[in-house]
Order: structure tokens, then sequence, then C-alpha cells
């Protein structure tokens, strides 16, 4: 049995389409199940602009539905597993505010310091930091209920792994162990703000990157 949205059946107005080539102004014509189509003005590879990444994105079978997916889509599935992860984190912790709250401030401060980071993978250090609110066996279950990419979830539970080790790791174990640094602080704080010399003389010592700074001072530091 066909997927309905791949069964030209059920296809109707709008099912084929044309777009313009961001790059040259050509017209592209699309179908509306085409991941990709080469624009015969420049040879630019465009995404389907008006393609559903939302099966494609997590289902396991989207290979086999709709052909060898492209790097483009396969970016949006693996940045797309990260919302998923939360919303099966929070469905865990329940009414555990506490616990929700934690990895949602740690998602924040990793999101923050990645973007001032070079080699920063946000798809693994957003995963891992909701998951830091299960326990190891939980997690395992996150990642089987939403069929998530496998070398993903590698990734993420060596990430989660090494944030107990006081060693260098990767660099997505580094920008995760100094988001739990900031918010371990400011549990310690519980929201009163640091001055410059107890912020230098401590937390800026523990952190291994050059972005978390910026983002504790930020977050913590007397303006």
């Amino acid at each position: 049995m066909k997927c309905p949205g791949q069964d030209t059946q059920y296809w109707g107005a709008g099912a084929i389409f044309e777009a313009a080539c961001p790059d040259c102004g050509a017209t592209v014509e699309f179908f509306k199940d085409d991941t990709l189509r080469t624009c015969r003005g420049c040879g630019k590879r465009l995404v389907n602009p008006k393609l559903d990444f939302g099966c494609a994105s997590y289902c396991q079978f989207a290979e086999s539905c709709i052909g060898s997916l492209p790097p483009e889509l396969l970016a949006e599935k693996r940045s797309f597993i990260k919302d998923r992860v939360a919303v099966e984190v929070k469905k865990r912790c329940g009414k555990d505010f506490s616990r929700i709250g934690r990895a949602a401030r740690l998602a924040g401060h990793a999101e923050h310091i990645a973007a001032q980071e070079e080699g920063a993978d946000l798809a693994v250090l957003l995963c891992g930091a909701y998951l830091t609110a299960l326990s190891p066996e939980e997690r395992v279950e996150v990642f089987s209920t939403i069929s998530a990419p496998e070398g993903l979830v590698t990734e993420v539970m060596a990430v989660l792994e090494g944030l107990s080790s006081k060693d260098g790791g990767s660099d997505n174990q580094s920008i995760l162990q100094d988001a739990c640094e900031i918010a371990d602080e400011e549990d310690r704080c519980g929201g009163d703000p640091l001055d410059e010399v107890a912020f230098q003389g401590g937390l800026a010592r523990r952190l291994k990157t050059a972005g978390a700074e910026k983002t504790a001072r930020s977050a913590l530091v007397r303006g």
C-alpha cells in the first residue's frame, strides 16, 4: 500500500507547481513529492519549497517511500529529532517541573554557546540536554520510540556518558559540560547575580569553551 501522500490518485490542485530559482530566477517545475529538482538555467539543485518534511523527518521508512534522501533533507531530519526528543522527555517527566525546567535551561545555554563555536552539532547538543532529565534506561526508550538515526543516537549517548568526565572530549561534550556548569551555578545562586570578581574567580575558571564565558556572563553576572 502506498502512503496516501505519495499516491497520485489522492493528489489535487497544486500537486504540480512552479517556483523561481533563487540564483538565476529561472522557472523550475516541481511535483509535490519531488525532494529535489535541478534548475535548467544554472544547474543549482533546489529543495522542493513546498515539501512537507513532517513524516519524512522521522519515519523510519522515509528512504523507501520517497527514494534516497538528499543531504538537504537528511539535515532536516536530524534537526527535527531534537523536537521529538523534547516532547518525549516532557511526557516522562510528567509534573516534575524542576527536571523539565532544568533541561530546558540547559538546552538554552547549549544553544547559545553552540552559536559561537565552530564544529558544534545542535541536534546532538539539544537532544543531550533534554535527555539529562532522564535515566540511562529512559534515554534508550526515548530513542527507540522515535526511531532516531543510529548515528545520532551513538553521538548523543557518547556525549552524555562523558558529562561527568573532567577530561577533554568532543566539542559537543565540552559545550554541554559548560552548559551544565552554568545551570549548576544558577541553582547555587538561586537567582542572585554574581559580581565580576566572584565570576572570574569561580565559574569562569571551570568553563572549557570560549562561547561559554559570554553565555555565562549574560545569564549570571550583575550588569
